[in-house]
């Protein structure tokens, strides 16, 4: 199964990549490096032996979003992308 992580380099998503892909999942993530980083994926590949799919994209760019689901054949989605305080999550929808 091919699943897209949405905020796959943040804790939680970096964790259930992780879990994924030892699972025998495809994983794609998707994350726009707003308060993570790209070194959680590099990790969790070491950590796996495979890697996943990166693209820095922001969930609020229609277009770009479209292109991903357009390149990958997606079956399903977990979505952990969002602002991680509850301050910034009001300040920034």
């Amino acid at each position: 199964m091919r699943i897209l992580v949405t905020g796959g380099t943040g804790y939680i998503g970096s964790h259930t990549v992780l879990s994924l892909l030892e699972t025998g999942h495809e994983v794609v993530v998707l994350d726009n490096l707003v308060n993570s980083s790209e070194e959680s994926l590099r990790r969790v590949g070491e950590l796996a032996g495979k890697t996943a799919a990166f693209h820095k994209v922001d969930l609020v760019d229609e277009a770009a979003v479209e292109a991903v689901f357009d390149q990958h054949s997606i079956d399903a989605v977990i979505h952990f992308a969002g602002l991680k305080a509850v301050g910034e999550s009001v300040q920034e929808p």
